[in-house]
């Protein structure tokens, strides 16, 4: 016996309205990520102090030259890229949301895909600060070279939201499987 699903309900006012508010967060995001790569090339140290691109990015300073600006904003792009990837995730889960295809498998396939992104750039994002003080320091001259890894106590609650996503993730994936087979058998 095959099971035929049941037509995607039409999506509620709110949820719809939630989906389109998440849409625009998205895009403001967006424009922040790919902000930060381009205020470290466009602008020299005094205007980088003055937008406070350097705590932005989490470096204790903002790049001298042109050389460490070039290389630290090479090396930001790859958190950046992982946002990016966080957030196209996140249009696809809202897009669906927006259409009232809640529990589909793209809707599904979209979260699980987010909780990973945000759990890996949670575990990656203080490495990935520290690579961005060695582009900083390494054209220094001997002895003034440095790198610095910290984690503060936000670093620790974006492990564990996403170790909660993953959670969430896995649980609904499991749900829907058992609502297939369930439904499978009436």
């Amino acid at each position: 016996m095959q099971h035929t699903p049941a037509p995607a309900a039409t999506p509620s006012f709110y949820l719809k309205r939630h989906a389109q508010v998440v849409h625009a967060l998205i895009l403001v995001g967006v424009v922040l990520l790919v902000v930060q790569p381009v205020l470290l090339l466009a602008f020299e140290r005094p205007w980088l102090d003055l937008f406070g691109a350097g705590s932005f990015l989490g470096l204790p300073t903002a790049p001298a030259d042109g050389p460490a600006r070039w290389r630290t904003a090479l090396v930001s792009l790859l958190p950046v890229g992982g946002g990016l990837y966080a957030l196209r995730q996140l249009w696809r889960l809202f897009g669906e949301y927006g259409h009232g295809r809640v529990f589909g498998k793209t809707a599904q396939d979209a979260l699980v895909h987010f909780a990973w992104a945000v759990l890996l750039l949670a575990l990656l994002l203080p490495l990935a600060r520290g690579l961005m003080t060695v582009a900083l320091s390494i054209g220094n001259p001997p002895g003034q070279r440095f790198m610095s890894i910290s984690i503060a106590w936000f670093d620790c609650l974006h492990i564990l939201f996403g170790a909660v996503l993953v959670a969430i993730a896995r649980v609904m994936a499991e749900a829907r499987r058992l609502a297939d087979d369930n439904a499978g058998f009436v």
